[in-house]
């Protein structure tokens, strides 16, 4: 499957929907996961878009698609009950063109959706001096605490940084190295 990271509850629901459009387009399941506790039991003022103005967004022939190959308990079928290690490998393997897609697929929702509300992200964001030398690579809530710090570095003339990674997996090196300065030691 793959993962989206949330550090706050505004990226929480804002990922949310992002998850969901990207899994419909993409066609693979997403888990969107943050902080248990830290997250979920934070209180902070959040920004919702109604539905009607996401439902551009949607890809509806893919939504379409999705219902014509769901489960109907009207018409059973039954799917891989055994298989050897052989057309397991073939299963696995054909799944590779759906997860090279996916970056590119959550990064288009996410720039869409940041059009639609003011509030863009990234696979990874980058956050921090210009110049930095020194980052740290995290994700979750720990990343609002790291720019707090990163931004007391910065009034003591240390240079730092924060790549907050969002797209967990699959891990897109193109996104990555994207943000990455290349005065990082």
């Amino acid at each position: 499957a793959s993962m989206l990271a949330s550090s706050n509850p505004q990226e929480a629901m804002d990922l949310g929907f992002i998850s969901h459009l990207s899994a419909i387009s993409a066609s693979l399941p997403f888990i969107h996961f943050f902080d248990g506790f830290r997250t979920s039991h934070e209180y902070r003022n959040i920004f919702q878009p109604s539905y009607e103005s996401l439902m551009p967004l949607v890809d509806w022939e893919a939504l379409q698609d999705f219902r014509q190959r769901s489960l109907n308990p009207s018409a059973p079928i039954a799917k891989g009950t055994a298989q050897n290690p052989d057309i397991y490998f073939q299963g696995r393997e054909v799944q590779n063109p759906y997860f090279s897609r996916v970056p590119d697929i959550v990064a288009g929702y996410m720039q869409r959706y940041g059009e639609l509300t003011g509030r863009t992200y990234r696979p990874f964001d980058y956050y921090g001096a210009e110049d930095a030398e020194n980052i740290i690579i995290a994700m979750g809530s720990v990343c609002d605490t790291i720019k707090e710090t990163i931004d007391y570095l910065a009034h003591k003339s240390e240079k730092a940084g924060l790549i907050q990674v969002r797209l967990y997996r699959p891990f897109s090196e193109k996104h990555f190295f994207d943000v990455l300065p290349e005065s990082v030691k």
